[in-house]
C-alpha cells in the first residue's frame, strides 16, 4: 500500500502550445466532447511564485475526467512558470503526475529532507498546489494538491 501522503493519483498533466487544438485531438480519439477550457486567475489570487519569486504565471486549462484519474491539458499564456520552462526546454509533452496530499507540510517535509524543494506554487478557490522539482531524482515534476477544510 503507497504511503498515506500519496494514496490517490488525481491527474497527469500535458503541457501545450494550442490548446484548443489538443483538446479537439484527444476529445476526438477518445470520442468525448470538448470540456471548457479555463483560465487560471491572476496574481491576486493566485500568489503564485516560481523559484521563490513572485509571478503573474497564468494558463488555460481544460480537463478530461476519466473514472479513476483526470487528464490536464495546460497552455501557457503568460510569466515565468513551470509550464513554460518546460514548453521551452522540452517542448510539448507530459509535464506532471499530481496527488491529491492533506498533509501538505508533511509532505513538503518529506520532499525536502530528499533534495527535492518547490519549484512552483500557488492558489486556486478551494485549495492550493505546488510543483516540486522532482525531475532529477523522479524522471518527471510532482504536483502535490491540497483542498481546504471547510
Amino acid at each position: 500500500m503507497a504511503d498515506e501522503k500519496f494514496k490517490r493519483v488525481a491527474q497527469i498533466c500535458i503541457v501545450v502550445r494550442d490548446i484548443e487544438k489538443a483538446r479537439s485531438e484527444w476529445a476526438k480519439l477518445l470520442g468525448v466532447k470538448e470540456n471548457p477550457i479555463s483560465e487560471t486567475e491572476g496574481y491576486e489570487v493566485t500568489h503564485a511564485t516560481f523559484k521563490g519569486k513572485p509571478t503573474k504565471a497564468r494558463a488555460k486549462l481544460t480537463f478530461f475526467p476519466f473514472e479513476n484519474i483526470v487528464l490536464e491539458i495546460i497552455e501557457p499564456i503568460g510569466g515565468p512558470s513551470t509550464w513554460q520552462q518546460f514548453l521551452d526546454e522540452k517542448g510539448e509533452g507530459l509535464h506532471h503526475i499530481a496527488f491529491q496530499v492533506e498533509d501538505l507540510d508533511g509532505t513538503l517535509e518529506k520532499f525536502g529532507k530528499e533534495g527535492i524543494d518547490v519549484e512552483q506554487k500557488g492558489d486556486y478557490r478551494g485549495g492550493c498546489y505546488t510543483y516540486v522539482d522532482s525531475k532529477a531524482k523522479l524522471g518527471c515534476i510532482i504536483e502535490l494538491l491540497h483542498s481546504y477544510k471547510e
